[in-house]
């Protein structure tokens, strides 16, 4: 039985979502790699997207094709843009607007990144971003078909789960911060059999 087990666990077919935390970088070192050498996965998770552009990301694909969807769960205060003003990068093509990373720049010369930081400044409205972030991660839930684990990496986000299934990995990241996936081998190591772990329950389930 134990064998079946585990010959099903490698044919199974996984989707996985959402932001850097998620995305594979360069190095092949993250909890997605490690994933992906284990299960049939796909990834389509991006760098630094905001959950609009998550909710983009899973709305394109097929998700009876997939036995678990896996959803990484980015910064509520994340603004959509279809071009950033400084990242345009393969790893930060999609990359959106977030002031820790745009204020303070010098921007004199890219009329572009001048007119996001002055939405920043004057314009942003944290209680409408909150508000949106909750109903797109709703519509995410209503939209996902398979067996769906979300997961969350910030302080923040943490707080603003509507999923059943959630797995927050703030705590792990604080102490396993690092180059792959934004942690250290340690914390990819835990996240990734956490995962597998969760896996194995749903798998369990099904026999």
């Amino acid at each position: 039985m134990n064998c079946s087990i585990n010959l099903k666990k490698e044919k199974m077919r996984i989707l996985i979502a959402g932001d850097s935390f998620a995305a594979r970088w360069p190095g092949k070192r993250g909890w997605v790699d490690k994933l992906a050498n284990r299960y049939d996965v796909t990834n389509i998770a991006q760098c630094g997207v905001s959950e609009y552009k998550i909710w983009k990301q899973l709305e394109k694909i097929d998700h009876t094709k997939f036995d678990i969807v896996i959803v990484s769960h980015t910064n509520p205060y994340r603004v959509h843009t279809p071009e950033h003003p400084l990242h345009k990068t393969e790893l930060h093509a999609n990359c959106d607007l977030i002031a820790n990373d745009i204020m303070g720049r010098l921007s004199f010369l890219n009329s572009s990144l001048r007119a996001a930081q002055g939405y920043m400044k004057y314009h942003f409205d944290e209680d409408y971003y909150i508000d949106i972030y909750k109903l797109m991660r709703l519509k995410i839930l209503d939209m996902i078909t398979a067996k769906y684990i979300s997961m969350s990496h910030l302080k923040l986000s943490k707080h603003l789960t509507v999923e059943p299934d959630h797995m927050d990995f703030y705590n792990t990241w604080k102490r396993h911060r690092g180059n792959y996936c934004h942690y250290d081998d340690k914390g990819n190591n835990i996240v990734f059999n956490f995962i597998k772990k969760r896996i194995r329950i749903y798998n369990e389930q099904e026999n």
